[in-house]
């Protein structure tokens, strides 16, 4: 056994070895990604009292070969892994973070070992490497040993984490793994990624995805820039967010976790060669605050603003073919003038968007809507104004749909 020191002051160490740990255990996973794995499984040690007490990610790629080991454990930054670059072998893009993921895994706890097996000449090798949080920057690596009868790969096993990687656990995570590595599961179908017992599958989870080309940009430094935002609308409710990503899809940091379009659960992915430079220039944390990217958040915005506006329209008018088809619908025929027509859109403004807010109307029996519905268009025919003062009051009615109303009302809107 000998000892490994990265040759980089240690209190650089310190900050590249303090992030958030789903950011760490992402930074983990990627590293097995990268070593061609088609699984790679997170478990979570706990003890009696759910207290989280370990951490492994097993992978079955093809872990990291003795030399390799001893080159990217004494160097930072150095790493095998270039832009552009793809696996040998399955010839996946690399999303390689220019040789920190090692140290981020003492965000996740004060010990932790990589325990790799590797081929090299048609005979298998296994070895270990492990540090500790006090002595960042050191690592112990033992001797290659033959291992005939073990598959390769690597386990990254770390103890002792801190009480704030109990958010590692839960269907919020779940929801977050599942946000960071879709559009790269999308991308590789054949990886199976495995979270606490739970398999990650985007795919029986979407509901719908888009892709836009976004405008040129022209950036502070006169760089003319191009992106696309991929958009992911999700069967479960409550996720939202938009992430910066690089042009092969690889997350580089959540930029807009709030962005809520009501009724709308998604993830929105804005990929672009520029997202890799402001990473490596240490300008994403900073958000907004940096010129480039307002700029690509602002794009990001109005295109989402666009997609979930034709999403809507959508939604309300296979919900009034759907009212229609069961016969719940309270108006019969064709408009019979352009004062009935008025009447009718601005009812149907009302009844979907009631469809869309509330769940407990959507899920209701046939009976109950048919009943929710002549009410509605009672009073939508004596007082339409007062439907949208107590939408407001109860559901914040949005200000566009309102404008909408008033526009009928003053007979400003063509009839449909």
């Amino acid at each position: 056994m000998k000892t490994l020191t990265v040759r980089v002051r240690e209190d650089h160490l310190e900050t590249i070895a303090k992030t958030k740990p789903m950011t760490a255990i992402a930074e983990l996973i990627w590293n097995a990604l990268d070593a061609e794995a088609t699984e790679v499984k997170v478990a979570f040690d706990q003890n009696e009292l759910d207290g989280l007490e370990g951490i492994h990610i097993i992978d079955n790629g093809t872990g990291l070969h003795y030399d390799d080991g001893v080159m990217v454990f004494e160097s930072l930054g150095g790493s095998w892994k270039r832009p552009n670059a793809r696996t040998h072998a399955l010839r996946r893009e690399l999303h390689g973070k220019y040789g920190k993921g090692r140290f981020r895994a003492f965000t996740l706890g004060s010990h932790a070992s990589w325990n790799t097996v590797y081929e090299e000449a048609g005979d298998r090798y296994a070895f270990s490497i492990s540090g500790t949080a006090s002595t960042l920057g050191q690592f112990a690596i033992t001797n290659a040993k033959g291992a005939p009868d073990s598959k390769t790969g690597m386990t990254v096993s770390i103890l002792n984490p801190p009480l704030n990687c109990g958010v590692l656990l839960g269907v919020k995570a779940l929801q977050e793994i599942t946000d960071i590595f879709a559009l790269y599961l999308r991308q590789y179908p054949g990886v199976r990624l495995i979270y606490n017992d739970t398999v990650i599958d985007p795919a029986n989870a979407e509901q719908g995805f888009s892709r836009y080309p976004l405008d040129e940009m022209v950036m502070e430094n006169g760089e003319r820039v191009t992106a696309e935002l991929e958009v992911v609308e999700w069967n479960l409710p409550g996720k939202r967010g938009v992430y910066l990503c690089d042009e092969h899809g690889f997350t580089r940091h959540n930029a807009l976790p709030r962005l809520h379009f009501r009724g709308f659960s998604y993830s929105a992915y804005l990929k672009s060669s520029h997202v890799t430079v402001l990473d490596r220039e240490g300008l994403l944390q900073a958000g907004e605050l940096c010129a480039d990217v307002r700029q690509l958040l602002d794009q990001a915005r109005a295109k989402l603003r666009e997609h979930f506006t034709l999403q809507e329209a959508k939604r309300a008018l296979d919900t009034l073919e759907q009212w229609q088809a069961d016969e719940i619908y309270p108006y019969l025929g064709s408009s019979r003038s352009d004062a009935e027509s008025n009447e009718r859109r601005i009812f149907d403004i009302y009844a979907t968007h009631l469809h869309q807010i509330f769940p407990e109307f959507s899920s209701a029996s046939l009976r109950s809507k048919r009943l929710t519905l002549s009410l509605l268009k009672e009073l939508v025919a004596s007082e339409p104004t007062r439907v949208a003062r107590v939408l407001d009051q109860v559901v914040d009615f949005p200000e566009e749909k309102e404008e909408a109303v008033l526009e009928l009302m003053n007979g400003q809107a063509r009839p449909g």
